[in-house]
């Protein structure tokens, strides 16, 4: 009798050590899953610290999402969903796949785990109305690897890491970190697909920059003349907003230059309801 229960507690610890990975399958596991800077095509992307320029030098938007200088070439990250063992994670919705905004700033009022100072919300900006922005989905749900794109001013039907413009994806001012969210998991950033969890954090600088951070009605989501000179008086100039104005990652000392103000003078103007509306 004895050695009938224990041949059958080792059969039920067998029936569990096969099953109980199984439970975790489809669960992130937030070690190995990442997600990567990306632009250019899906075939041969740029990616990382791609020569001549970084991939990410195109990740900086307009409120208005209005292309040209605005999140060009198909500025997005690649996202890669893996589980405790290591295998992709496969048929994730694109909704459950998010750059996570708080839509404005604990100042106005909003509060959470997303990004706390890109302002996305008609609460302040209301004259011209601006949408409301959480979450910034992927463009399909993932595939049998575990991948897909957020590509930033929206999706392609069918094609997965290319830009059509999506009226709804419009923000202002920028954030140190806009966290990835998995299923309610945090994901890291990797510089490349061969780099280390935490090597790269994702930023999008964004020409509307100086100002909407507070309670004063229709100042945010917009570039102001005064967005345009603190770039126009600041070429050459090194402190600690030089960062946020260098438009297109030039980097270094004085990093910005003529090529920034060029990319601003295209968007002077612009908000929610300009030059496109919506």
């Amino acid at each position: 009798m004895m050695l009938k229960v224990a041949k059958l507690g080792i059969a039920i610890a067998a029936v569990l050590a096969w099953i109980v990975p199984a439970a975790y399958a489809g669960v992130p596991d937030v070690t190995q899953s990442f997600y990567v800077p990306q632009a250019g095509n899906t075939t041969t992307p740029l990616e990382g610290l791609s020569v001549p320029n970084p991939s990410f030098r195109f990740f900086r938007a307009c409120p208005n999402n209005d292309g040209g200088a605005s999140l060009p070439n198909n500025a997005r990250i690649k996202v890669v969903v893996r589980d405790v063992n290591g295998t992709g994670i496969a048929g994730i919705a694109a909704a459950d796949v998010c750059l996570l905004f708080n839509g404005g700033t604990p100042l106005q009022g909003f509060s959470g785990v997303g990004a706390d100072s890109v302002i996305a919300n008609a609460q302040f900006n209301q004259t011209p109305l601006c949408p409301d922005v959480r979450c910034v989905q992927a463009d399909a749900e993932t595939d049998a690897l575990g991948t897909t794109f957020i590509t930033f001013a929206g999706s392609t039907v069918g094609s997965p890491g290319v830009a059509t413009r999506s009226p709804l994806r419009k923000w202002g001012h920028y954030d140190t970190e806009v966290p990835v969210y998995v299923l309610g998991f945090k994901i890291a950033g990797r510089l490349t697909t061969a780099s280390a969890n935490g090597t790269y954090t994702l930023r999008i600088k964004n020409f509307d920059h100086t100002l909407g951070l507070g309670t004063a009605l229709n100042q945010g989501e917009t570039v102001t003349s005064g967005d345009f000179n603190a770039i126009a008086i600041n070429i050459g100039v090194d402190n600690i907003f030089s960062y946020w104005r260098d438009f297109d990652y030039t980097g270094g000392a004085g990093g910005v230059g003529v090529t920034d103000f060029n990319a601003i003078s295209l968007h002077v103007g612009h908000d929610c309801d300009s030059p496109n509306n919506p």
